[in-house]
């Protein structure tokens, strides 16, 4: 197994240049390691080993029955907030075709070569070959698509809101929060329920208020989180 193209990973480099956010960027052969500067926190991403692939192989996720129905029916997936690829890598372990909209190009340019190196592995190329990847903002994609019902689910993660705990989130989690954010995320929201075929899926803290007044009409839970679903068929 290689690490990405020497090609995606100047890409990489070349972007990183560009950010606001103090940071340096390395590669290996599993992945791709983000260290921030100011305050000092370091993630690997990788999608062939370490938390995120552990995570993908197991079957039993809310997430897997959020985005999914009992006639098994929902192939195609919209994921309007990419961010580390975590979610779109479960499911497209489990076989489902997701595409991975991502507006920052940083991210971005880390999910092309965790795709990339994925792909190398015996094991992780049908994985690579279900997952596509956008560089665009999630309203501007949604706008742009020329088939109403074109993705039978479209999937958000919205950043989760402030919690009064003392305790913060994960390194990755808070890279993440000072990378990007989601504050048009109502409107993207209202856009999908237009879009999506089958069901809209938000993922939310479990003891969160849902993310507008439309009520859910499925909720699949797990201890920390929720996956609130709004059926558009």
């Amino acid at each position: 197994m290689q690490a990405c193209s020497p090609a995606a990973f100047d890409r990489l480099l070349a972007v990183a240049g560009l950010s606001p956010v103090e940071l340096e960027i390395a590669a290996d052969t599993r992945g791709i390691g983000i260290r921030l500067l100011q305050p000092a926190l370091f993630f690997h991403h990788s999608f062939v080993s370490g938390p995120l692939a552990r995570r993908a192989r197991q079957s039993n996720q809310a997430l897997l029955k959020a985005c999914n129905n009992k006639t098994r029916s929902i192939d195609k997936i919209l994921d309007l907030t990419a961010g580390w690829g975590a979610d779109s890598l479960i499911l497209a372990s489990h076989g489902q075709q997701v595409t991975m909209v991502e507006q920052n190009s940083l991210l971005f340019a880390v999910l092309a070569c965790a795709r990339e190196t994925l792909a190398q592995e015996p094991a992780g190329a049908g994985i690579a070959r279900r997952m596509f990847l956008e560089n665009v903002e999630a309203g501007e994609y949604l706008q742009g698509l020329d088939k109403a019902h074109e993705f039978d689910c479209i999937y958000l993660d919205p950043m989760f809101p402030a919690h009064k705990s003392s305790a913060k989130p994960a390194k990755e989690m808070q890279i993440l929060q000072r990378l990007t954010d989601n504050r048009e995320i109502e409107s993207v929201f209202a856009l999908a329920l237009q879009k999506a075929r089958r069901r809209v899926v938000v993922k939310r803290p479990a003891k969160a208020s849902s993310l507008t007044d439309v009520r859910p009409d499925i909720v699949y839970r797990e201890k920390t989180i929720r996956f609130d679903v709004y059926l558009t068929a």
